[in-house]
């Protein structure tokens, strides 16, 4: 007799189930492989495009540019102070040196005259002293026949402008003196004049080189 149950209609066959055989082994299932990380590409760089390049450059030859403008600039303002540092400092030397040479060159004894006249051309160049020397006779005769004594004192003393001559060797100056006489003893009125007088340095010395009375 079959143990089998009528089946409904409508139902579904179910599968038939193979039969277990004892002893038998279990099939042996195999584990899914692991999937294998996969490694992720490097990001790219972003690259620049040839115009971005070049403006790049452009830029860095400005900032060059400047840099070196700028250290140009600050050496030729030390260069330029420096200069007239050194133009002042020519300028105030040679005025003290012009003070004593226009004390002495415009002041003499009648009875040391010559003397006198021989010993302030030491405080002139060559050249000038060689003029100087012409009319010291002169004055040498006069003084000695009327006794004058003279005596010179500068009141005043700055030097002239020089533009584009400017030198640190050769200074004009304008000075202001005053003369003090006396005529056989006796004092006479004091003068004044001025004097133009362009003292050159040499051999480290500042000499007289040109001077002009009025």
């Amino acid at each position: 007799m079959s143990n089998r149950r009528p089946r409904i209609a409508g139902e579904r066959r179910r599968p038939t189930e193979p039969a277990h055989t004892p002893g038998a082994s279990e099939p042996e299932v195999a584990a899914p492989e692991a999937a294998e990380p996969s490694a992720e590409p490097a990001p790219e760089r972003p690259t620049l495009s040839r115009r971005a390049r070049l403006v790049l450059a452009g830029l860095a030859l400005l900032a060059v540019a400047a840099v070196a403008f700028a250290v140009v600039a600050v050496l030729a303002v030390r260069q330029v102070e420096g200069d007239a540092d050194r133009q002042v400092a020519a300028q105030d030397q040679a005025a003290k040196e012009a003070t004593t040479a226009l004390d002495t060159m415009l002041s003499y004894r009648h009875a040391s005259v010559a003397e006198d006249l021989e010993a302030a051309t030491d405080l002139m160049t060559d050249d000038f002293a060689a003029e100087y020397e012409q009319l010291a006779p002169q004055v040498a005769s006069a003084a000695e026949q009327r006794k004058i004594d003279v005596t010179a004192s500068v009141r005043a003393i700055a030097p002239l402008g020089c533009g584009q001559e400017c030198s640190t060797s050769s200074v004009r100056l304008l000075a202001f003196v005053d003369q003090y006489r006396t005529v056989a003893g006796k004092a006479g009125s004091p003068a004044a004049l001025s004097a133009v007088v362009r003292m050159e340095k040499v051999d480290g010395r500042w000499l007289v080189a040109e001077l002009t009375t009025t």
